[in-house]
C-alpha cells in the first residue's frame, strides 16, 4: 500500500511538471495537487448597481470641477460630500422626481448610498436633469444628513466669501448651517435652486459597510 501511495504520488508530480513545461496545468491537476484556485465571486445586481453610481457620481463632480474650478478646493477641504445624479420630470399636472447618489465621510472613508425623491404640483411637459453637490463643513452636518435624511425647503442663501473658505463656495447656495449645495444643469451651474420638495435619505438596498480611499 506504502508502495502504490509512493507511486501515485510520483506520477501526479512528474505529470505536473510535464505540462507545467508547456504553460499549461490543468484542472484535475490543480485539483489533485491542491492549487485549484477559489471559484470567483458572484457579482450580484447591487454589485453592479454601485458600482455604475459610483462612475456616475464621479462623472458628475468632474463636471462641477470643469465648470466651476473654485469647488474642487471646497469639496477638498470639507469634511464630506455628497453627489446626487438626479433625472426630474414633470408631466401634466403632478410632477416628480427621483435620483441616488453617494455621500462620502473624508475623514473615515465611509461611502453611504442615498436616495432622492420629490413630487411638486406643476403644469407642463419636459424632461429636465442635473446634478446636485452637497459639501459638509463639519461632523455633525454630515451624521445628520446620512442619520435622519434632509428634505429641501427652499430656504437657500448663495455663498459669500468668508475668512473661512474664502471664496471657494462660489456658486453654491447655503441651505443649512455647515451645508452647502450646488446644482448643475445641462446648460451649466444653476443660479438659483429648483429642488424645492426634494427629500435625501439613505438608500436601504445599496448600503454595505464600504471605505474608499480618500
Amino acid at each position: 500500500m506504502k508502495k502504490a501511495k509512493t507511486m501515485a504520488a510520483t506520477l501526479l508530480a512528474t505529470l505536473t511538471l510535464s505540462v507545467a513545461s508547456l504553460g499549461v496545468v490543468p484542472a484535475v491537476v490543480q485539483a489533485a495537487a491542491g492549487t485549484q484556485p477559489a471559484a470567483a465571486a458572484t457579482v450580484t445586481k447591487e454589485d453592479r448597481e454601485r458600482a455604475e453610481l459610483r462612475t456616475k457620481t464621479y462623472r458628475a463632480l468632474l463636471d462641477l470641477y470643469k465648470r466651476n474650478p473654485k469647488s474642487r478646493k471646497a469639496i477638498q477641504n470639507a469634511f464630506g460630500y455628497a453627489v446626487f445624479v438626479d433625472t426630474s420630470y414633470s408631466a401634466g399636472i403632478l410632477g416628480g422626481g427621483h435620483g441616488r447618489g453617494r455621500a462620502i465621510n473624508q475623514h473615515s472613508g465611509r461611502e453611504v448610498f442615498m436616495k432622492m425623491g420629490e413630487m411638486k404640483l406643476g403644469l407642463g411637459l419636459g424632461v429636465r436633469q442635473s446634478n446636485i453637490i452637497f459639501v459638509f463643513g463639519n461632523e455633525d452636518a454630515f451624521n445628520s444628513f446620512i442619520t435622519r435624511g434632509w428634505t429641501f425647503g427652499g430656504q437657500a442663501v448663495a455663498a459669500a466669501e468668508d475668512g473661512v473658505h474664502g471664496d471657494s463656495l462660489e456658486g453654491s447656495f447655503q441651505v443649512a448651517p455647515g451645508m452647502w449645495m450646488y446644482q448643475v444643469t445641462t446648460k451649466g451651474l444653476a443660479a438659483e435652486l429648483s429642488v424645492k420638495g426634494t427629500r435625501f435619505y439613505v438608500d436601504k438596498d445599496l448600503n454595505v459597510n464600504t471605505v474608499v480611499n480618500r
